[in-house]
Formats: structure tokens, sequence, C-alpha cells
């Protein structure tokens, strides 16, 4: 991410959003913390927490970071990605990308510059 950031910190269109997947542990002040020590601009890079459940939620119904292997999943049923979620400015999703491959994350910017010019 912090990459990422680097590569679009000009871009004010260009925006990231990390959600914690242990909220119970990652308070306001855990995440600022985590910030600074990683150099997270302010206002181009969100790292946000909340009700776990929410989090988890919105992560296996909305972001789909989740394999769906028929195998139902619950709040206690850890949730953890390395995938990169490109979403337009509608909301959409229009890409998932590995952020342990620099192959995916070399596609990410291509990408995000194409979706930018895209009307």
């Amino acid at each position: 991410m912090v990459k990422l950031q680097e590569e679009f910190k000009e871009d004010s269109e260009i925006l990231f959003l990390s959600h914690t997947v242990t909220p119970t542990r990652d308070s306001v002040l855990v995440l600022k913390n985590y910030a600074e020590i990683y150099g997270v601009i302010d206002g181009k890079w969100h790292l946000v927490t909340g009700d776990k459940l929410e989090i988890y939620n919105l992560g296996r119904d909305q972001y789909f970071v989740e394999n769906d292997l028929g195998v139902p999943k619950d709040i206690n049923d850890f949730l953890h990605t390395e995938n990169f979620l490109l979403i337009d400015k509608n909301k959409h999703i229009r890409g998932i990308y590995n952020g342990l491959n620099r192959a995916s994350m070399a596609q990410l910017i291509v990408d995000v510059n194409a979706l930018k010019i895209e009307k």
C-alpha cells in the first residue's frame, strides 16, 4: 500500500481505504500509531476500524474477499486477504489484485490510469 500511495500521492482523485480485521485490538489510537510508523498520508490513505460484524460482513458480502468454498462462515472465522480492490467513483468493483504479486500490483497501476481516462 505504501508503494501505491507513493505512486498516486499527488493525485487527489485516488484514495486508499484499509479496514482493520482485528477491531478489538485496532483502536483509532492504534491505527494512528500504525499510520505514523508506516508513513500513511492523512487524507490520502484512510485506516478504519469499527464493529467486527459490520467489517466482516462488508468484506464477505460487498468486497468478496473470500472464496466461497461452500463452508458457512461466521464472526468467529478470521477474515483476512492480501487482495486490493479497485473501486470506481460509482462504487463498482473494477478489479481485484493480489497485493503480494508484483505483476498484479503493476496491473493495478495500469488499470487505475486507464480508469482515469475512461468516460
